[in-house]
């Protein structure tokens, strides 16, 4: 793998950890040293990762402070800039989510706490205020990965939320518009509702429902910026 791929994973991968939060805005990054051996790369190519999240607004980098996220991180616009590069990214994303994630809903129909449900309703509930696309991915991938851990599988639950952050890239077209953020809580609300009745069969078809409504507004708003090139 030549240096430049190794740097743009690098760059996904830290995209990734704030999207999910690991990193949140105004946080300081771990030292070049210990960020290199942690993920085990070069420190040329972490360096150079570094320097395309400073260009793209997600990192400020000051000597003598360290590297940090922004505290105002323009994630959908840094984000969404690129996704044009990964079209075959995005049918894959698409077809992992529809086979992985149904499932994983109906084991946490049969098995998700109280709490649980407590705690998909706050989300649901922030979500249907007018957030901007930023907090409406992180909502999203909250929810997501909420039912993940409910379905009390530690594989299947890590896999889940490993679904959330390999997905972040076709997420985030869902979110750029108010419409796909109200189709976005509207298919929540419908996984939520199925799950507070058990019924695992109907917690199944919500998610699926969800899944083929999302991936068409994503297909949509890929061919309306394909048309507008």
């Amino acid at each position: 793998m030549s240096r430049a791929t190794v740097a743009d994973e690098i760059v996904r991968h830290i995209e990734r950890q704030i999207v999910t939060g690991t990193f949140a805005p105004g946080d300081r990054l771990p030292a070049e040293r210990t960020l290199a051996v942690e993920l085990a790369v070069s420190r040329a190519a972490l360096r150079e990762a570094l320097s395309k999240l400073e260009a793209s607004g997600l990192i400020v980098r000051r000597h003598g402070s360290g590297t940090r996220v922004t505290r105002e991180v323009p994630l959908s616009a840094s984000l969404a800039a690129r996704l044009e590069r990964a079209n075959d990214d995005f049918e894959h994303s698409a077809e992992f989510r529809e086979v992985i994630e149904p499932q994983l809903a109906r084991l946490a129909a049969q098995r998700i706490t109280g709490e649980e449900l407590a705690e998909l309703r706050a989300l649901l509930e922030a979500s249907a205020a007018e957030v901007d696309a930023d907090e409406s991915l992180r909502l999203d991938v909250g929810f997501h990965t909420t039912i993940a851990r409910a379905a009390r599988n530690p594989l299947l639950g890590s896999l889940g939320e490993l679904v959330a952050t390999w997905t972040v890239e076709a997420r985030v077209y869902s979110h750029l518009a108010g419409d796909g953020r109200r189709l976005s809580h509207a298919g929540h609300a419908r996984i939520l509702t199925a799950l507070e009745t058990g019924d695992a069969d109907a917690v199944a078809e919500a998610m699926a429902l969800h899944l083929r409504e999302i991936r068409a507004v994503i297909d949509e708003m890929r061919d309306a910026d394909r048309r507008a090139d």
